[in-house]
């Protein structure tokens, strides 16, 4: 069982490549403005492109970083600073969903065999996102897949 899941991770994407087109665009139009006016000044608003393209990588490398990946073995969080984690299920004695009043990241608590929790918070939430400015997020989607990663795994090695 792989899967992936992504939340405003597809926003920043969609941003990324937006902003690629825009200076793609506007370096197209400079040059243009240069050649035809014969004014080498327009050459100097080059870097405008060069901003465009550098914010547009930047998001497209933060929006494809941030997921939660399950995998049969394992299951990898990051989000879109910071290193990945990485926590095996023969690890994991439990998944919880967070209790109410849990920071608003938060998408799951997995309980180790020895006792210890560890807090998964992949999925990065924008505080000036709609989604998030008009409701709780739902991190629903996160949750299943970490809880039925957990269950295959168990079944596949036939521990109940």
């Amino acid at each position: 069982m792989n899967q992936i899941v992504r939340r405003q991770g597809k926003v920043s994407v969609v941003v990324g490549w937006v902003l690629i087109a825009m200076g793609v665009l506007a370096l197209a139009c400079f040059m243009i403005l240069a050649i035809a006016m014969r004014e080498s000044m327009f050459l100097i608003f080059l870097f405008a492109p060069v901003l465009l393209f550098a914010g547009g990588w930047l998001n497209l490398w933060m929006g494809r970083r941030a997921r939660l990946e399950i995998q049969p073995d394992r299951f990898i969080w990051c989000g879109f600073l910071g290193a990945a984690k990485s926590l095996p299920w023969q690890a994991v004695r439990q998944i919880h969903v967070p209790p109410p009043g849990s920071r608003r990241r938060l998408a799951a608590l997995a309980q180790l065999h020895d006792g210890a929790v560890v807090e998964i918070d992949a999925l990065w939430e924008s505080p000036t996102s709609p989604g998030n400015l008009l409701a709780e997020p739902h991190l629903g989607t996160a949750q299943r897949a970490l809880i039925e990663g957990h269950q295959a795994y168990l079944a596949r090695h036939g521990i109940h």
